[in-house]
């Protein structure tokens, strides 16, 4: 064993500090290089006009969805440091490695901008009443942009302010045990002016819990104004309190069950198996169980309020989407696929601890959010009676791209630093459970 400034730190487990895997480098890089076809507009079934709107549409999810992951995986490194959570601290590391996706995802909401006049009706068409006409003073596009930009840049800033707080002893330390040359022009960058390791891990561990509060309140209220600004305008004439609360639900639930398919296979090529051990995931398991608990329980008091007050600004929304079809059908679908199905499959203590059976259960709700995010766009911006699924190359080309992009940034980053926070305290009282 080799031990470190607060506790054991395994062999096996150093020796595999920097290791990244060429082959997922490969399949991320050939996902990247789907979304950079210039082809996609001409794939359409029906092109002209709707090959257009069809292409943004499926910008605009993707944007909203992996966006939503990243903001939640630092969220939830948040969570863990406020609480001084020590089951979740081998997971907090492939938590904060959503922060390389951070970067490319504020490029995505400013590529959006670009398509507002075909997403947003409200930036070329004149309000059609009173109701809307009030929203003037928010829904403009000079002030859309800019409040957004500063929203992003801020909450960018400041979780990766958290974020280095808490790689940086982490990078020293693997370079100690590791050699002085381990991490390259990134490490040297992240220890600049990093002083006595002792000294630092404390003055950095109080740092970090200054900043996780204040990005705590960041999350909650920005995660909000996404969802309200990217999504809920799409229908101008629509609002509901509840829908940034929903969302951000949406969000974590799919993050944790990103994070199990993401820990089961890391756990496995790098074995770290006494730290990620079972008790651990089924722990992750379980909080994907409750998230799909209050996921429906959101959506059905945002339902509930609506339907009971009946009002016509707010009932047209959820009608197209409950009784209209497809989207009808979609809806019930939707409810199986992210609340019956995790909360049967993941109920049994057995099955929770089959680290095959839980990935694949991780993989099947990261998929049914992704369609909870489509029902959210899609039926907006088509002409009412007209509805139709759209689901072609333009949707999938563009979906596989998101894909390569956020686990290329993703494990770029991962491979950059140490994979668990191996000068936290916390790390090693939770390495032989509870």
């Amino acid at each position: 064993m080799i031990r470190s400034a607060k506790g054991p730190v395994n062999e096996s487990y150093s020796r595999k500090i920097s290791i990244y895997n060429s082959r997922e480098d490969k399949a991320v890089t050939l996902g990247f290089h789907i979304f950079r076809h210039r082809h996609v507009y001409r794939w359409s079934e029906t092109g002209g006009e709707d090959s257009v709107l069809r292409t943004w549409q499926a910008f605009l999810i993707n944007t909203v969805f992996w966006a939503g992951i990243a903001h939640a995986g630092i969220f939830f490194s948040v969570i863990w440091q406020l609480t001084d959570a020590k089951w979740g601290r081998p997971f907090k590391r492939l938590a904060e490695a959503c922060a390389g996706f951070l970067p490319i995802s504020f490029l995505m909401f400013v590529i959006v901008f670009f398509g507002s006049n075909v997403l947003y009706e409200w930036t070329h068409n004149p309000f059609l009443h009173h109701g809307v006409a009030v929203k003037a003073g928010w829904l403009n596009m000079p002030f859309f942009v800019s409040r957004n930009i500063a929203w992003l840049v801020l909450l960018y800033a400041v979780s990766w302010w958290f974020v280095k707080t808490s790689i940086k002893p982490d990078i020293a330390l693997a370079r100690k045990l590791l050699g002085t040359d381990w991490g390259g022009r990134f490490a040297d960058k992240m220890l600049v002016g990093y002083g006595e390791h002792e000294e630092e891990v404390i003055r950095l561990e109080k740092l970090s819990r200054k900043i996780a509060p204040a990005l705590a309140i960041l999350y909650a209220f920005g995660g909000s104004f996404l969802a309200w600004d990217f999504v809920m305008t799409l229908d101008q004439e629509w609002f509901s309190t509840l829908f940034g609360v929903f969302f951000i639900i949406g969000n974590m639930h799919t993050f944790l069950a990103l994070m199990l398919v993401i820990s089961v296979s890391v756990r496995n090529s790098f074995g770290i198996e006494e730290y990620i051990t079972i008790n651990r995931l089924h722990d992750l398991a379980k909080l994907v169980f409750a998230f799909s608990l209050l996921w429906v329980y959101m959506g059905y008091s945002q339902y509930l309020v609506i339907w009971y007050a009946d009002l016509p600004e707010e009932t047209p929304y959820l009608v197209i989407r409950s009784m209209e079809q497809p989207w009808a059908l979609m809806f019930l679908l939707i409810i199986i696929a992210v609340f019956a199905i995790p909360f049967l499959g993941l109920l049994p203590k057995t099955f929770c601890r089959i680290p095959n059976y839980i990935r694949a259960m991780g993989i099947w709700v990261v998929i049914s959010q992704w369609f909870v995010i489509y029902l959210m766009v899609v039926p907006s911006l088509q002409d009412f009676g007209h509805y139709r699924v759209d689901m072609g190359l333009h949707e999938l080309l563009i979906t596989l791209g998101f894909v390569g992009i956020f686990f290329l940034s993703y494990f770029t980053f991962l491979g950059k630093v140490p994979i668990l926070p191996i000068s936290d305290k916390h790390l090693c009282r939770s390495w032989h459970g509870h």
